[in-house]
């Protein structure tokens, strides 16, 4: 996980779009934009490579915006693009430590997708809030070596399953995982830059229990092994 998010309409559990409150009054983009920015994909579905609009802070004005960025990146070090960071990892390295530190984020969703293995095909599931609200999916974002197009890349943190995401996500490298979902009273400080420290940065990461979440089988899309 996460192989593939996207989106309907975003809104919390009492109806209203309580998270646009982050970049709302910035310089860059107003409400209206960001929405039109979300309608601009197709299927309002999002791959790995794909670019997706990502909230984010602009460290030297004290705001947050939301901006496109490529969802994956291949650093020189690595033999295949890395879409999704393990956040028992977030720390081992100097290239994700770096981006945990300075360059956090905030990736909106309604909605993501895992293929559970059955009976020799993979059935693709839908995975959301049973409560109605959205995912606010904890990320970290860099600029693109030598870019062509896309300036910016993001990678979604994940975390080890709960029992339903276990069962469903039974399969693959990664099986068992599910993306890390950021509360309401965590936003805040988890874009905040000045926020630095390991231990602060930690207690930001929770995880969330099957009774969260509702997962549906898609049953028009299996896929043969």
């Amino acid at each position: 996980m996460c192989g593939r998010f996207g989106y309907t309409i975003i809104k919390l559990k009492d109806g209203t779009e309580k998270w646009i409150r982050l970049i709302q009054g910035t310089q860059v983009f107003d409400i209206q934009k960001v929405e039109d920015t979300f309608r601009r994909s197709p299927n309002f579905e999002y791959y790995p490579s794909s670019i997706a609009p990502v909230i984010h802070s602009l460290s030297n004005h004290g705001e947050n915006t939301l901006e496109l960025m490529q969802w994956g990146v291949q650093p020189n070090w690595s033999s295949k693009p890395i879409f999704n960071t393990r956040e028992e990892r977030l720390f081992s390295t100097s290239f994700w430590s770096g981006a945990a530190k300075n360059n956090r984020c905030i990736i909106p969703a309604t909605f993501f997708n895992e293929w559970k293995s059955e009976k020799g095909t993979k059935i693709k599931y839908k995975i959301y809030p049973k409560s109605g609200e959205s995912f606010c999916f904890a990320g970290i974002w860099g600029e693109i070596p030598n870019p062509s197009h896309q300036k910016f890349w993001f990678s979604i943190l994940t975390q080890e399953g709960n029992s339903l995401m276990k069962e469903v996500h039974n399969s693959g490298g990664n099986q068992g995982r599910q993306p890390v979902h950021l509360t309401e009273d965590c936003w805040e400080n988890w874009l905040d830059p000045r926020i630095k420290e390991e231990n602060q940065i930690r207690k930001l990461i929770q995880s969330y229990p099957s009774e969260f979440i509702i997962a549906e089988p898609e049953i028009n899309e299996p896929m043969l092994f």
